[in-house]
């Protein structure tokens, strides 16, 4: 602290600035950057609880000492933190005001979700904390001699939305006007030299947009690897497609076979990047799958009703399978599609069988397996032009505000989101002309968001309509929707490469067979690699400041200091207020 007072006064007199100010200003903002590495670290503590990795605690406080290091090392001048020198003191300390009632607030919120602290609702409001906080003060990050590495990606094309009609277009427009506050936010960068060009490019988003892995479906080694090297290059999370479903797990009663959902799991892990669980229980049946109920288990309990026995006995197999899946992933996998299409009028076996009452069971199950794990309730909706006669977003939306107000630990909502009908999946003849209206399909997502619970767009096919440009317009106004709204936090895309999409016959890849894009796939490719994507060159002003807008997630920025190439490289978080980064050493 003292040196920081004395950093401030000798900043201060080189500026030409009062000293008195000069201190009152650049204190509060030092303690909002150690708080920033506080709360941040306490974030990580919570998740290394769910991973159980040996020293990831150790590893969390090390990270905090040296962030806490780095703010007092920033040789920023106070003007360049907050502005005018005469308001700067109390604007930074009301802005960390706000943020500790922003943070009792999100604990308050917490409490009835997650009573024991134990699935990680605790640890985002220390994370958002550590967000607000940089907002008051700064956060310092260490200069890195030489050039970044930085992504390649191709920009695609954007999709033809005047084949959308003005209902549409005027939903589509209200997400983009809220999609500024959600996705972005105000960044200013001190580099510490006057009149110096910056590049600020972004690496990758912090919103996760997903993909599947089934390693049974590559041909050899050259397709796993480029399929590795794309997705992870395009998206950030990895989904378990088919080896996690009962009938894969158990294809013979009581011998319950891993192999193939371990080399997923340990595939996706060995990508660094994060991985989701598909699916716990799944009551679908022949023709429109048969990776969800056993053949054997489909013999067994075939005659309805079960007597007592048979219910009991079937409960009991489904409750080992549960405890057996969930529990073998515990570090691994902390979020579940817990259950799957329960409500869906063709995969009722489970319901049929033995009620309602086994969904809650289920998630009660899971969330025993594993106390940390975020468990998603998935369902179809029929605003989703399914052609089924049920469920409505409202009827999903009471369903999971029942399972709630019962105790069951629900965490989000998940959107089933196959546009194409359901019929379809049964080989049977369908109209692939028609298509979901737009409009209705907001009002949808706002009904879902009644619940009061996260919505994550999963499964997500770009089917119908099958005309190439009306489906690029369809899947672009889509991810606008989902990208403008609050309650959406997740969309993965079931099938990216066609040639290992499990519904190659609709063509729905981003890229065919031989890995070219394809309309639809340069429409969302010009949103995740263009239009949602930072990559800017400014020159610093005489404070060495450049000031921009950037997307929350990984960013590099890079400029050269006499002649000799250097970069740092920062994450831009979801946050009020513009979010200020120091690089120290500069």
């Amino acid at each position: 602290m003292r040196y920081a007072i004395a950093l401030c006064i000798a900043l201060s007199a080189v500026l030409g600035m009062a000293p008195t100010r000069a201190v009152a200003a650049c204190g509060p903002a030092l303690h909002a950057c150690l708080a920033t590495a506080t709360h941040a670290a306490a974030a990580c503590r919570a998740l290394c609880r769910h991973r159980d990795e040996a020293g990831c605690a150790e590893g969390c406080t090390a990270e905090r000492d040296a962030a806490r290091a780095a703010c007092r090392s920033a040789d920023v001048p106070c003007a360049a933190l907050c502005g005018a020198e005469s308001t700067c003191r109390e604007s930074v300390r009301s802005c960390r005001r706000t943020a500790r009632r922003a943070l009792h607030a999100c604990r308050r919120a917490c409490t009835p979700l997650d009573p024991g602290g134990r699935h990680g609702c605790f640890a985002r409001c220390a994370d958002a904390r550590a967000s607000d906080e940089i907002a008051c003060g700064y956060q310092a990050i260490g200069v890195i001699a030489g050039t970044a590495a930085v992504p390649v990606l191709p920009s695609g094309r954007a999709a033809d939305l005047s084949l959308l009609d003005s209902a549409e277009l005027a939903a589509i427009a209200a997400a983009d006007a809220r999609a500024a506050a959600l996705r972005t936010r105000p960044v200013r960068l001190w580099v510490g030299r006057p009149g110096v060009s910056v590049r600020i490019v972004q690496r990758r988003h912090r919103f996760p947009f997903g993909f599947p892995i089934d390693l049974r479906r590559f041909a050899d080694d050259s397709e796993r690897d480029w399929y590795a090297e794309t997705m992870a290059a395009h998206f950030g999370l990895v989904v378990i497609e088919n080896t996690q479903k009962w009938a894969n797990v158990e294809p013979s009663e009581g011998m319950r076979v891993f192999d193939a959902s371990d080399a997923d799991v340990a595939w996706g892990n060995a990508l660094g990047l994060p991985v989701k669980g598909h699916a716990a229980l799944w009551g679908i049946v022949p023709p429109f799958s048969s990776s969800g109920v056993p053949a054997w288990a489909l013999a067994r309990f075939a005659t309805l009703p079960l007597s007592a026995d048979d219910a009991a006995a079937l409960r009991e197999i489904v409750r080992r399978h549960v405890l057996d899946l969930v529990g073998r992933y515990r570090g691994d996998i902390a979020i579940w599609d817990a259950t799957n299409e329960t409500l869906q009028p063709f995969a009722q076996w489970f319901n049929a069988r033995l009620g309602s009452g086994i969904v809650d069971d289920v998630f009660r199950w899971a969330h025993e397996a594993d106390p940390d794990a975020q468990l998603v309730f998935n369902e179809w909706i029929v605003e989703v032009f399914t052609g089924f006669p049920e469920p409505t977003a409202a009827q999903v939306r009471d369903r999971v505000l029942a399972l709630r107000a019962a105790g069951v630990a629900v965490h989000a909502i998940g959107q089933q989101a196959h546009f194409v009908p359901g019929i379809a999946f049964a080989g049977l003849p369908a109209d692939l002309s028609q298509r979901t209206r737009l409009d209705d399909y907001a009002s949808a997502l706002d009904t879902l968001a009644e619940a009061g619970l996260p919505i994550h767009i999963t499964e997500t096919n770009f089917i119908a309509p099958d005309d190439p440009e009306r489906r690029a317009a369809q899947a672009e106004g889509l991810l606008r929707l989902w990208w403008g709204h609050p309650a959406v936090q997740q969309v993965v895309f079931w099938g990216p490469w066609n040639k290992v999409a499990g519904r190659d016959e609709f063509d729905v890849g981003f890229w065919d067979d031989a890995r070219n894009l394809t309309r639809h796939g340069e429409a969302v490719l010009s949103l995740l690699n263009d239009r949602w994507r930072t990559d800017v060159t400014l020159v610093t002003d005489a404070q060495g400041v450049v000031q921009f807008t950037a997307t929350h997630g990984e960013h590099v920025a890079e400029w050269s200091a006499d002649g000799t190439p250097a970069h740092i490289v920062f994450d831009v978080q979801p946050g009020s207020g513009t979010m200020t980064v120091a690089a120290t050493g500069a």
